[in-house]
This record gives structure tokens, sequence and C-alpha cells, in this order.
């Protein structure tokens, strides 16, 4: 049976062989056995135990003293040498890192198998990696312990060397937002890329660089892996990595809450609120979630459940643009010879309080006519009355005029509260409302086969910009909707001594969508009606049906099997 299987996926590697879209995430553990000569042993027992889960690997020296374990779950192991006729050797606390290929060499000395010696590797202790890639880890401790305005882990990336302009949310790195990285070693920002547990989770469609398209909370994430160059032939994929892998369930039961506030109260104003003596603009925002972990069967099976949520709420002191009472009647003001300007202007035609001034460049007194009649096809109001109940209906009269032309259009001075911001590509995470669900399960069917799952289900109900946020009190506004989800499986399967295979299959999600009011008054958040359009539908609802302004459908499977077959010259790795 294991000769079908080795055949199996040697033929597979070979005919489906293409690009590599994930890779793995899991550690690399491997080394010689000697006596206290120097002299190679064969046939030693060498176990590695995951202290945090129990789950025992055993592997045996080969003719030329060499073992190899080719895929071993990130986390801490015990591992030990034995043979009889020489002492037990131990190696405790031995931190493997996501993606991390390690070389652990034992001497043993002549004795009896009863007697021991115990070496302890403390755990932020580089053994002895033996990749050439150049990167930063950071483990548990650092993820969990260094402080996080936004709580999102790539953010931590700032703090790593070889990373210039680390700064999330915006394509042409100026620091606006938080959760994209900037460049790697000098690398393009679209050569970095993105894993979480083996698979891609970068955006398929702008160049975010370190992104992922789900939130990443360092109450999710166990270890974080950086790499600046060079990567690694089996990664592929850009000159810049960024490999993270999330965390499970251990025999311990083991869970927190968490509730962080972060608000505006001992926040500056900034110059020009003080200048026009408004207040402060004002943000509170709150992230608060759960986690559990722990074993479903100890030793066997384990869960891992993190629930994060965020509710965040702006509040500006907000200057928009609507018409004077005469404009709402038609009535078009002017002075001959003069542009109108506002109050702020070089040579205004109204004072701060809407009177009209006339300006020293105008060549006759105010005037005014309307623009109704004058064309035939627009005798006065709109017939349905959609105008002036719908738009002028919600319209407020200024109460600034310090903006527009002064005599037609000026401004509303308010205070607006916006629940949720987030930007059109839906790339920053810290003003944003959402609701995150995150699973891991984790089965070893027996001492050859062990089964992983990880899924992430997120949802974002937020305002853009760009779709549409109020210009006025009881003004139309647009929405930003986005659910990514991220789902991936894998099946590590020792089929002998020398083969492992590692089955993978990761599908993900990225699909952002926003509306927009457009002109029609239609308020998509209210459910309101629209103004009819050419062929008897609502006009703003004909949008939609093509999906919104943008839309970001991209769904991505990722399938891939690895075989590691080691030999005395060292190991092969086949991917397709």
């Amino acid at each position: 049976m294991k000769k079908l299987l080795m055949t199996a996926g040697m033929f597979l590697c070979l005919v489906l062989a293409g690009h590599t879209f994930a890779q793995t995430s899991n550690a690399t553990l491997g080394g010689t056995v000697s006596d206290a000569t120097g002299a190679l042993i064969p046939g030693v027992t060498i176990t590695a135990t995951n202290t945090a889960t129990g789950s025992v690997n055993t592997a045996l020296t080969n003719e030329a003293g060499a073992y190899q374990f080719a895929s071993l779950q990130t986390g801490t192991y015990k591992v030990t040498a034995a043979l009889s006729g020489f002492q037990t050797l131990t190696y405790n606390e031995v931190a493997l890192g996501v993606s991390q290929q390690v070389r652990l060499n034992f001497r043993l000395q002549v004795g009896s198998i009863a007697q021991s010696v115990e070496v302890t590797a403390a755990a932020d202790t580089s053994i002895a990696t033996t990749s050439s890639s150049i990167g930063t880890v950071l483990p548990d401790y650092k993820v969990r312990d260094l402080p996080l305005g936004g709580r999102n882990v790539l953010d931590l990336l700032r703090t790593t060397s070889g990373v210039s302009n680390a700064i999330s949310g915006t394509t042409a790195n100026d620091g606006a937002t938080a959760g994209d990285t900037g460049y790697f070693a000098g690398g393009r920002l679209s050569a970095v890329n993105t894993t979480r547990d083996g698979f891609v989770v970068s955006d398929g469609r702008y160049n975010h660089g370190a992104f992922s398209v789900t939130y990443t909370s360092p109450d999710l994430v166990e270890e974080v892996r950086v790499i600046t160059a060079p990567v690694d032939a089996e990664v592929g994929r850009g000159s810049g990595q960024v490999q993270m892998v999330t965390r499970s369930g251990t025999n311990q039961l083991r869970g927190s809450v968490f509730w962080n506030n972060r608000n505006s109260a001992l926040d500056a104003s900034n110059w020009f609120n003080n200048f026009n003596s408004i207040p402060k603009d004002y943000e509170n925002r709150n992230q608060y979630g759960a986690r559990l972990g722990g074993p479903i069967i100890k030793n066997k099976t384990f869960f891992f459940f993190l629930v994060d949520e965020q509710r965040d709420v702006l509040k500006q002191t907000f200057v928009g643009t609507v018409l004077t009472p005469q404009a709402r009647l038609g009535i078009f003001r002017f002075f001959p010879g003069a542009d109108n300007q506002n109050a702020t202007q070089n040579n205004p035609t109204v004072d701060r309080n809407g009177n009209p001034v006339r300006p020293a460049s105008a060549t006759g007194d105010l005037q005014s006519f309307s623009v109704f009649g004058r064309d035939t096809f627009r005798p006065g109001y709109d017939p349905t009355g959609f105008i002036q109940n719908v738009i002028l209906g919600r319209m407020p009269l200024p109460n600034d005029y310090t903006i527009g032309d002064g005599l037609n259009t000026a401004g509303i001075r308010w205070t607006r509260r916006i629940g949720g911001l987030d930007n059109a590509d839906g790339s920053t995470f810290d003003q944003t409302n959402r609701d995150q669900f995150n699973m891991r399960l984790d089965h070893n069917i027996n001492s050859n086969h062990k089964l992983s799952v990880v899924y992430t289900w997120e949802r974002g109900l937020n305002n853009t910009i760009q779709a549409g946020i109020p210009f006025w009190p009881g003004g139309y506004s647009g929405a930003n909707d986005k659910w990514p989800k991220v789902l991936n499986t894998s099946l590590v399967s020792t089929l002998s001594s020398s083969v492992v295979n590692e089955l993978r299959i990761g599908y993900k999600v990225t699909k952002q969508t926003s509306w927009a009011p457009w002109y029609v008054g239609k308020d998509y958040l209210k459910n309101e009606k629209a103004e009819p359009g050419p062929d008897g539908k609502d006009a703003f609802a004909i949008v939609p049906k093509l999906n919104g302004i943008p839309f970001q459908p991209v769904t991505t499977l990722f399938p891939e099997n690895i075989v590691k077959w080691n030999t005395n010259a060292g190991t092969n790795r086949f991917n397709n």
C-alpha cells in the first residue's frame, strides 16, 4: 500500500507539475548523530514531541547517521536521540518557526540507555537554521507583548530590519492608514508575498505589499516570519515574504477575553479647528472579542476559536455645499462684470452673514433672474416633485458663507458622524466596523497522518468617501460592504521513513461592493426609492446589477501537493 501511495504521489508531481500557489508553513528538522569519536551512527531513534499538543514524530538515522523530519507543525519540541548502549540525549524547548529549516546534531556518549543528558535551547535561539534567507522571526510572545495601536499584526513589520516605509493601507506608502507594508530590501511593492499557514492571503487585485485580505489579530497569529532576501527557491512569488501561522489548540484549555478602547479624549485639536473656534475631532474605537483553544481528544484532536469585533465612530466638523434660499427658488444672482466669490476670497460678493456686497470690479448692482422659463422644456420645477421632495426636502439652509460662491451656493457647517470608514479598495482596518470569526481544527489521524483545517470569515459594513458620505444633515450616503473569507486544509502524511507527502487546498474570496447614491436621491442604507430611469426601472438600481463601483469578486483556489523525499544526498522536493 505504501509503495502504491508513493508511486501515485510521484506520478502526480511529474504529470501535474506547474506553478506553486502555496508553500508549506511547517518546519523542517534534521541533522546527524555521532559517537564520542565523531563516527556517524545509523539506526538511532529520534523522537520529536510537541510539548503543547503531545504529538509524537519518530525517525531513524540512515546508514550515513542522518535523520530528517520533513514536515513538523510549528511550535516548541522536545527532541530525543536514543540507542541501546548509549546515553539518551534530549534537547528541550527547541523552537521551530514557520517554514524554518533547522539542523540539530547529536553526539552520544557510551553508557546505559537509562542514563540521559538534557540540553535546553532557549525559545529565542536560532539553533542552526540552514536556510540562506535573511529576515526576522516574531515569535508568539513578541506578537502578543509588543504594543499595537490598531491590533494589526502586520503593523509589527515596521520593527523588522530590511523593511522600509512599512506603513499600511496605501499603494503610495505615504503613511496614510494601516494594513499594507512598504518595500522589502529595495524590492518592488508588488513583489511582496503574504501567506498564512502556507497559503497566499495577499490581495488579488491591488499591490498592497505585505497585506492580508482579512484582518490579522495578534490573538490569531502564533508566529510571523519576515524574509527580506534572498528567498528560498521553493517559496517563489517575489523577493519579499511574510509568512504567518495560525494559533492551534493544545492539551490545555486556555482562552482570553479582550476589550481595547481608543478615543480622542487626550488628543490635541488641529490648527484649523483652533483657528475657526470649533471643537476637535472625535473618535471612539472599541475592539473586543474572545479566544478559546484546547483539546477535543487529548493528544489527538484540538480546536481553536477566535471572535474579533470592532466598532469605530468618527465625529468631525464638516462644511458641505447647499443652495441659498434664492437659488432653491430657481433664482440666480450675480454682479455684472464680477465673478461670484464667498466671504473669504479676494473680491467677496457676500459678507460672512450672506448679505450681498458689491465688489470693486462690478460694473453694476446686484442682478437676478429665474432659471425657469428661459428654456421652453423647463418652465418650472420637476413636475414629479422629486427635486422638491427628495433633494430640496432634505437640504438645509446655509449657515456658513465661507465656501461656495456666496450668492447661489454656500455652506452648512455641522458635526458629521461616520460609523465605520474604509477605502474603496478595502485596504484599511483601523477605522472600520468589523465582525470576524476564526476557527482551526487539528486532528492526528494516527502517527503518520495529520489533518488541519483553518477558516476565517469576516464582514465589514462601512462608509467610504468614494461611495458617498452625507454632505449635509440628513443627506444621502452610499455603502461599502466587504465579505472576505479564507479556508485552507492540509493533510501531512508520512508514507515511509524517507517520504513525506503534504496535500494542501486553499480557498480565498475577497468580495467587496460599493453603492453610491449618485445624484438621484437614492439612499441605499435607508432603502429609499430612486427616480425612475428611462427604461422604467429605478435609475440607481441599474448600477447594483453591475455589482456596484468598484466591485472586487476575486475568488482563488490554491491546490498543491508536496512530496519530500529524503536521500543520503539530501532532501528532494516536488511541488505540483
